[in-house]
């Protein structure tokens, strides 16, 4: 082996000391470790983009679905910088963090179906959700709909990453791209081998996220619902 490549897991210090113990260079994609070139997005601007998407369309009941860690040792590392976003994009409103439209749930499609059940018997029901993968979100979606209840029309859905099934589920979500993350990331490694890279440790190398609209998120009932002003007719000349 002669370079470590890791991805979107949090290093531990022991994980750590035992890579550096090898000696090998090291690149991280989604996650940064200290002395080693990374590449990946600014999570919580990520984050940031998809809830203000839905505070542009006059929702204020917006909650959140987390994926839960299967094994509290490991984590995604994404996970607390998009609940970061989540809340700094409500403050930025002038809204306020309400536990109760928010859930987590183990990762993947029936993790996001769970947390949306939970959502859904709680006393007061969001008007949008934010998942913060779209496989979360894919699973709420289902959920809703099982649950007899229309999207966007009761409750818009909005994710992060743009998902394979995305286009196809028509889901709003926030698209990053993770095929240049490795590719990039690769480079580095290939530089930091060849030894390009000097004894330098170049700075983290973060991409743009994009905002892609699509069939799940609109504006709540309450506005779609609120009749029009009426133009005023220009005064006739006496």
């Amino acid at each position: 082996m002669d370079g470590i490549l890791t991805l979107s897991m949090p290093l531990t210090e022991e994980h750590t000391l035992a890579l550096r113990a090898l000696d090998l260079p090291m690149v991280s994609v989604g996650t940064a470790v200290p002395g080693s070139p990374s590449v990946g997005i600014d999570e919580a601007a990520a984050a940031r983009g998809a809830v203000n998407h839905l505070v542009h369309l006059k929702h204020e009941r917006i909650g959140f679905i987390a994926g839960a860690a299967d094994d509290p040792r490991f984590n995604f590392v994404s996970s607390e910088g998009r609940r970061r976003g989540y809340e700094q994009a409500l403050h930025a409103a002038g809204l306020t963090v309400d536990e109760r439209l928010v859930a987590a749930a183990p990762h993947g499609l029936q993790g996001g179906a769970a947390a949306m059940a939970q959502l859904l018997s709680r006393p007061i029901m969001p008007t949008a959700v934010f998942a913060e993968y779209d496989e979360l979100a894919i699973g709420a979606l289902w959920a809703l709909r099982r649950s007899g209840l229309d999207v966007p029309g009761d409750v818009s859905i909005i994710g992060v990453d743009d998902h394979e099934m995305a286009p196809m589920l028509d889901l709003t979500t926030v698209a990053q791209s993770v095929t240049a993350q490795g590719a990039i990331a690769a480079q580095l490694l290939l530089q930091v081998l060849q030894n390009e890279a000097g004894d330098s440790v170049s700075e983290p190398v973060v991409l743009p996220t994009r905002l892609v609209l699509r069939g799940t998120t609109s504006p709540p009932a309450t506005v779609r619902s609120a009749p029009r002003p009426r133009a005023r007719r220009p005064a006739k000349a006496p």
